[in-house]
């Protein structure tokens, strides 16, 4: 299973990352109150990952990067389902979703 955890970004209530997982889809994570928190965890979350399991953990470094990943590893299991590619609304959907 691949996992990509998203940057670090300014939400209502502090500073956090989001995961995406193919089967889970996008999971909000926890705002913490100062942003060296919530690097601290995602970078904890990163080697933890890595650690007990065969899942590939890609940390994006910006969102758009975080966007264009999770929108590419979509298409591909879509092409290899024989279903179609997401169209523009749902890349939309997807660019809400992340940045809030």
């Amino acid at each position: 299973m691949q996992i990509v955890l998203g940057p670090v970004v300014a939400r209502k209530g502090g500073y956090a990352f989001d995961c995406w997982t193919l089967e889970e889809g996008l999971s909000r994570g926890y705002a913490y109150d100062r942003i060296e928190d919530a690097h601290y965890a995602r970078n904890v979350e990163i080697r933890s990952r890595n650690n007990r399991s065969s899942d590939q953990t890609i940390g994006c470094s910006t969102v758009d990067e975080f966007v264009r990943l999770t929108l590419d590893l979509q298409g591909r299991q879509h092409r290899a389902g024989a279903t179609p590619l997401p169209n523009a609304q749902e890349q939309c959907g997807a660019m809400d979703a992340v940045y809030g």
